[in-house]
C-alpha cells in the first residue's frame, strides 16, 4: 500500500509533481524545479522530507543500543549528532535518542536493535520532516520562535528541542539545512505557518528534486 505525506492536502492546492518514493508519494517538485533551485542558492524554500525512517531510542541503555546503529553515536553528548549520508543519530538527552534514516532503511535499522536494551518506537508514521534551506532561512525561523538559533549559537550538529508556532518540534541543523521533525497530524499547520512568515524573504515550496534526502554534515 502506497503511503502518503502528511502534505497531500497541502499539494492539491500546488501544481504539484509527485513521485513514489519507497513506497511513498511524496512531491518530487512544484512545478518549476528551476525556480526552486534558483531559491535554494539566493532565498529560502521549504521540503517535505516526511517520507524519511524515525525511530526512537528510550530508557534502559539507548546509548548502547544506538551504538549497534552508528559506531561512535554512544559518545555524542545530549542535543548533539553524528551522520553519515544515509542516517543521523540525535542523541537528545542522556537516554533518549532520535535515528533519522532514507527512507528504505528503517527495516535494517530496526534490525540492528536489540529490543532488550531499550525501548524502541518507529515513528516513520506518525512524524512528519520538514526542510528548510538556503541562505535566509535564518530569517524565516527568526519569524517563527522566540528560540535564539542564530548560527553562531547553534552550530551544524546542534540539536534543539523546543517549538515553531506553538508546535513541538525537534530541530537538526547542518550546514546547509534545517531538519525538523514535528506530530504528523500538525503537518499542514506548521507548513502553512512557516510559509506565511517566509513570504517576506522569499521562501518557496520545493520538491526532493531540489534537496534529495541526505543526511552527511558537509565539511
Amino acid at each position: 500500500m502506497i503511503k502518503t505525506s502528511p502534505l497531500s492536502g497541502i499539494y492539491r492546492n500546488h501544481p504539484v509533481n509527485i513521485i513514489e518514493v519507497s513506497g511513498w508519494h511524496i512531491a518530487g517538485n512544484f512545478g518549476d524545479t528551476e525556480r526552486e533551485q534558483d531559491n535554494l542558492k539566493k532565498g529560502a524554500v521549504l521540503v517535505d522530507w516526511s517520507h524519511i525512517g524515525k525511530i526512537s531510542l528510550s530508557l534502559g541503555n539507548a546509548s548502547a543500543a544506538s551504538e549497534k546503529v552508528l559506531k561512535g553515536s554512544s559518545k555524542i553528548e545530549p542535543l548533539n549528532s553524528m551522520a553519515d549520508s544515509k542516517m543521523a543519530v540525535l542523541r537528545l538527552t542522556k537516554n533518549d535518542y532520535l535515528i533519522l534514516c532514507q527512507p528504505d532503511m528503517e527495516k535494517n535499522v530496526l534490525e540492528k536493535i536489540d529490543p532488550e536494551l531499550t525501548t524502541v518506537t518507529d515513528q516513520s508514521g506518525s512524524n512528519g520532516c520538514l526542510v528548510l534551506g538556503g541562505p535566509r532561512r535564518d530569517e524565516v525561523l527568526e519569524r517563527s520562535t522566540a528560540v535564539d538559533l542564530r548560527r553562531d549559537r547553534v552550530v551544524a550538529g546542534s540539536v534543539i528541542q523546543s517549538s515553531i508556532h506553538t508546535i513541538n518540534m525537534t530541530l537538526y541543523r547542518t550546514n546547509n539545512f534545517d531538519i525538523i521533525v514535528h506530530p504528523r497530524n500538525l503537518s499542514e499547520s506548521l507548513y502553512d505557518a512557516l510559509i506565511d512568515v517566509g513570504i517576506g524573504v522569499g521562501l518557496v515550496p520545493a520538491g526532493i528534486e531540489t534537496i534529495p534526502v541526505s543526511f552527511e554534515k558537509e565539511k
